[in-house]
This record gives structure tokens, sequence and C-alpha cells, in this order.
């Protein structure tokens, strides 16, 4: 069956045999690159290359213009490649998009059957039946806690849970809509800052390996004071946006403050799922010895299978295999491929990053920069708004930190404090998130929900955004007079 969150688009693929293709190009995918991030297997990183051409390949009659020109983007950086005699950072391009192909499918996997969910349905709507004020600021620090361990997975098991608590439980069409734009942003807003300090994320153990003499301790004290001031203000900008129409809406006696009472039984059940999830995510990191990303990606099938299995449990074995296993291949033939055109986005903006990096000359760049000798509080505030409009043309955060990262560090004497120019970094690969429409998140969200990620960053968070750029300005001014 197709997700009432976001309808499969049919349309994507006319014939069935396309979509079919896609879908086994994507699953070989996911298979391969987990085996060649687990085992460190060379034959299975060939064939995730290899799996990662065929889905380009079938995949380019169905995608949207964007895809196609960032696509043309990757085969004139591949071509500079090749003239340069540089087929290395070739294939670590094409490995990067691998990995970020196979990175997105699988956290998408946990929000099939989340969909699914009774528990789900009823705590979506308890959570959607608290009054505005205490609902959204729960989801913003619900939407932060989750991701400190789950990271994007906290995108793929939240997202659906809200908006089909919405649609079930709000009749009135403009209040949906409000609802679902609310917390979805609020949902984006207190995930995004959780890589300013969380050592759980990739950012952190990137930044440590890229930038030399880190005060580890500091930079935690400054990520999380940061993220408090941040989820202050996106509570504070999402009451005085919403404020009016609130108002009005209560004015007109179609908006009510009334609670609805906590389903304990499903709360329950959605507690030891994501204790599941969690723990599972956990142990596959210690037992495994890989990052929380690879753990996460394993977890996300692991997870879609257990939760399958235990939505059918009540039905006997026999029937909960069949029943589960009927689901499974629904998702399969027909989520998988409808997430192509997300898929294609990601995988070619992590191709680009690479491939630049790889073309720029660093070592002149960094004269450049050296020769600038920019004031420390003007360079910390720089380093965000390059991250942030890099990310606008499809450049990942995790090339341009790279990057950046590395001209900061040949520098003989670096502009501005070490541990200050990794927090400045981070905090634009938080900002990324909610005004980026290729960013991770914003595209993690828009394949769960089936919303634009134009939707979910320039024309929900844009305000957002700026004023949290706003606010770093003044932090890094004051922490440059006082370091």
């Amino acid at each position: 069956m197709v997700s009432k969150c976001a309808p499969a688009p049919a349309h994507l693929f006319a014939a069935n045999w396309q979509r079919q293709a896609v879908a086994l190009s994507l699953l070989a995918l996911i298979a391969f690159e987990l085996v060649y991030l687990y085992s460190g297997s060379a034959p299975a990183q060939l064939l995730a290359r290899g799996a990662t051409l065929a889905f380009y390949a079938v995949a380019i009659s169905g995608l949207g213009l964007r895809e196609r020109l960032l696509l043309a983007v990757c085969l004139t950086l591949a071509t500079g490649l090749v003239w340069q005699g540089n087929p290395g950072a070739f294939w670590r391009s094409l490995d990067q998009a691998a990995f970020l192909v196979a990175f997105l499918q699988t956290m998408g996997l946990l929000r099939e059957a989340a969909v699914r969910s009774a528990a789900i349905r009823d705590v979506g709507a308890y959570l959607t039946r608290q009054p505005p004020k205490r609902r959204n600021l729960a989801v913003l620090l619900g939407g932060h806690a989750f991701a400190v361990l789950l990271n994007f997975g906290s995108i793929s098991l939240l997202a659906p849970l809200i908006q089909r608590g919405v649609r079930e439980t709000t009749p009135d069409p403009e209040i949906a809509r409000i609802r679902e734009q609310r917390q979805l942003s609020a949902l984006l807003r207190g995930f995004s800052w959780v890589v300013v300090w969380a050592p759980t994320t990739v950012t952190q153990a990137l930044l440590a390996e890229t930038l030399p003499g880190i005060d580890g301790a500091v930079l935690l004290g400054l990520g999380l004071t940061t993220t408090l001031l941040m989820i202050a203000l996106a509570w504070g900008e999402d009451y005085a946006t919403w404020r009016s129409t609130g108002a009005r809406l209560r004015s007109s006696g179609r908006l009510t403050q009334s609670a609805m009472p906590l389903p304990r039984g499903a709360a329950l059940n959605l507690a030891g799922i994501c204790g599941l999830l969690i723990g599972g995510m956990l142990a596959i990191r210690w037992a495994a010895e890989v990052s929380t990303v690879q753990a996460l990606m394993l977890t996300g099938i692991l997870g879609l299978i257990t939760w399958t299995l235990l939505q059918h449990a009540r039905a006997g074995v026999a029937s909960a295999l069949r029943r589960a296993g009927r689901d499974l291949k629904d998702v399969a033939g027909h989520a998988v491929p409808s997430g192509a055109r997300e898929c294609a986005t990601l995988g070619a903006s992590g191709f680009i990053g690479v491939a630049a990096a790889a073309l720029v000359p660093g070592e002149t760049a960094a004269v450049w920069a050296a020769a600038l000798h920019p004031e420390p509080a003007l360079f910390l505030i720089a380093l965000p708004l390059i991250i942030v409009l890099a990310a606008q043309f499809a450049l990942s955060p995790i090339m341009m930190v790279v990057f950046v990262g590395s001209i900061i560090s040949a520098l003989p004497t670096p502009p501005a404090d070490m541990t200050l120019t990794a927090f400045a970094l981070s905090c634009g690969w938080a900002i990324t998130m909610t005004s980026a429409p290729n960013a991770a998140g914003a595209l993690i969200m828009a394949r769960v929900t089936g919303r634009t990620t134009i939707e979910l960053t320039w024309r929900w968070n844009l305000r957002y955004s700026l004023l949290a750029y706003g606010l770093l300005a003044v932090v890094f001014t004051l922490l440059t007079r006082l370091w």
C-alpha cells in the first residue's frame, strides 16, 4: 500500500520495468555499500560504484531539471579530473555519491514502518492536540534529543508521526496546513543544532580530524549554550509569526486549546520501539566498531523489518510473516524507487563537493587567505556564510568543511582560535539544515513527508535562518572580544 503521508509519485517512472530497474539498482547499492562499510571489501566497493552508475543510467529519464543540471555539473567535473590526470579523485567522488544515496535510502526505511503503525497514529494525534506553545516546544526539544542518538533517523521517525497525526485529527484544511508547517519546521530547527555539540555526529568527528588543537570541552560548552539560544530563538520566532493567526482562528471559534489525554498504551509501544532502535544502533556501533552514521544505516534496515513484524505479531507466526513479507515487498517495489529524485540530488551533491575540492589548488587558496589578514570576528562571521552559500549550489557541507578546514590548518597563523573556527564551521553546517534545499536534513524530510525542499527551507524557515545567522554574528563578536 502507499502511505497517506507521502504518496509515491506514480508519474516518476511511467514504465513498470524502469521502476523495477531503479528499485533493483538502489537495493543493490544499499547492500554493496553496507558490505563495503562493514568489511572494507574492495569487490563490494566496486559493485557499489557500479550500482550507483546503474541507478543514474536507468533513472535519468524520470528525473527533473534540477537533477539533470546537477548531473551535467558532475560530468563536467569528471571530465576535468580526467584531463587533470587524477582518476583517484574521480573514484573518491563516486564513492561519496554511493554512500550518500545508500544513506538517504536506509534512513527513509524507518518511515515506511512508521506510517503503518497504530502507535504512530495515536501518539501523533496526542501531539497535535496539545496547545500550540507546548506542542511546538515539545517538537523542538524532542527532535533535538532524538537526533543526538538517531541522527537523521530522528527525522525519519518523527516527521511521519507529526504529519499523520495532523492529517487524521485536524479536519479544517487551513489549521491542518498551519500545524503541519509549524511542527515540521520545529522538528527541522531542533534537529539542525545537534551538529554543533553532540559527539555522536559526523560533524564533530570531522572537525577533530581536520583542525588541529581543538579544545573538546570548550567546543562542547559553546555548542550546548548556542543550541539553547537557537531553540529559544526558534520558539520565539514561531510564536511571533503565528500569534495573530492564532488569535484570529480562536476568535472565530475554529481553534480550541483543549489537550488530548495521553494514550498510554500507544506511548509505551512507541517508547519501546524507540528504545529498540536506539539500543540496536548503539549495539551495532559497539560490536562492529563503526561510526554512528554507519550503525544507523544498518539500524534503518533492521528497524524496518522488526517494526513491520511487530505490527502483525497478533496474527500468529505464519500470518505475521506473510503479511510482513507483503509490506516489505511493497516497500522495495514502490517506496524505494519513489525517492529516486532525492537520491539523485544528494548523490550528485556529494560527487560535486569532492570533485570540486580536488580541482581547486588548495595551496594557492591558502596563500590568498593569508594575504587578507581578516579580523577574527569577521573571519568567524564569514565561515558560516561560506558554508551556507555553497550549500545553495549543492556543495555538501561535509566537503566544504573539509576544504575550508584544510586551508585554515595550512595557514602559518590562523585568523582565529582553532576551537572558535571549528565552532563557526559547525554553526554554518547547522544553518544549512534550515536554509539549503540541497541539505541532507531537508532532503530526508522531503523524502518522508512528500513536501518539497523549497517549502521546508526557503519558504518556511528563511526568516529563522537569517535571525539565527544574525545571532551568531553577535556571539562571534563577543567571543573574540572576551577570548
